[in-house]
């Protein structure tokens, strides 16, 4: 049994069934005799639901993987260029790369059985933003055993530290080869170098600081809209307030004569019941009167 191929296998299961098997795996290893090979599987960690997703997004090999891959290598070339038009125009791109591959991740998880939340769709994009960055992350994440999420800042390299299960998948950091003494130059160049990846690395910055910025030009459009329509409805509101106002006020006042003119009637209805009251009484009198001198 071979520890980077039971690695393979164990990354590609859904995390669910991720600890039985590494457990089953472990037992074998130990019955078969190897001890050490046992405590190397039962050591490797479980992959986050990001992590494992983006593995999945890489093992299918998908077109928007390599279109991330692909806008990172131009954003380099372009930076080494020092094209800035060209890196504006990359860097335009990029919401829509990352946003395509984070969709393409979420729906191969879902189609393996596993629900992607909104916190996990987010690591996905920092981690897929991480590679697009940093020829490292992209190393990681081409293994197929991303262990956590990454993150990039722009300027930093990204931290691999217990990113991948395995860590000979990785290159070692700060493997070099002994060079032979040139007085000085090599040291010269290496200076050279470093100053240019830190202007590369601030121009990134730079296009990642401006797309926020048209972003939130963006948002203030909007909500700038939103408080206009705000704005008109409630003038629209208070002309219709003040109708209604003036309108009640009408009503208000009819119902007041109204109510008057039923106080003067039912006062008129009495007056009419006294009268028609006292009127049949004479009327009785005068028939009593004339029967008595029949």
């Amino acid at each position: 049994m071979d520890l980077a191929a039971i690695a393979v296998e164990l990354y590609t299961l859904v995390p669910s069934a991720f600890t039985a098997a590494r457990t089953a795996r472990a037992k074998e290893a130990k019955s078969a005799g190897d001890a050490e090979l046992a405590k190397q599987i039962a050591q490797l960690p479980k992959p986050s639901t990001a992590a494992w997703a983006v593995n999945m997004l890489v093992r299918h090999g998908t077109k928007e993987f390599a279109g991330v891959l692909e806008l990172g290598a131009s954003l380099g070339s372009a930076q080494e260029q020092q094209d800035h038009d060209r890196l504006r125009t990359l860097g335009q791109q990029r919401p829509r790369v990352l946003g395509a591959a984070v969709e393409q991740a979420r729906a191969v998880a879902e189609g393996l059985g596993v629900k992607v939340s909104g916190a996990a769709a987010m690591e996905i994009e920092a981690t897929l933003r991480a590679a697009m960055t940093d020829p490292g992350a992209a190393a990681a994440l081409r293994s197929g055993q991303l262990v956590r999420s990454l993150a990039t800042n722009g300027l930093e390299p990204v931290d691999l530290s217990g990113a991948v299960a395995i860590a000979g998948a990785l290159p070692a950091a700060g493997t070099t080869q002994e060079e032979p003494d040139d007085g000085g130059r090599a040291d010269s160049q290496r200076g050279r170098a470093d100053s240019e990846r830190e202007r590369e690395k601030a121009q990134t910055a730079l296009v990642e600081a401006e797309r926020n910025a048209d972003k939130a030009d963006l948002e203030l459009a909007r909500a700038e809209r939103e408080k206009s329509e705000a704005v008109r409805r409630s003038e629209q509101l208070a002309v219709e307030v003040k109708a209604a106002k003036d309108k009640l006020a009408a009503l208000q006042q009819e119902l007041a004569a109204t109510e008057w003119a039923i106080t003067l009637a039912e006062r008129n209805r009495k007056l009419a019941v006294r009268l028609a009251a006292r009127e049949r009484r004479t009327a009785e009198t005068a028939r009593t009167r004339l029967e008595g001198l029949s």
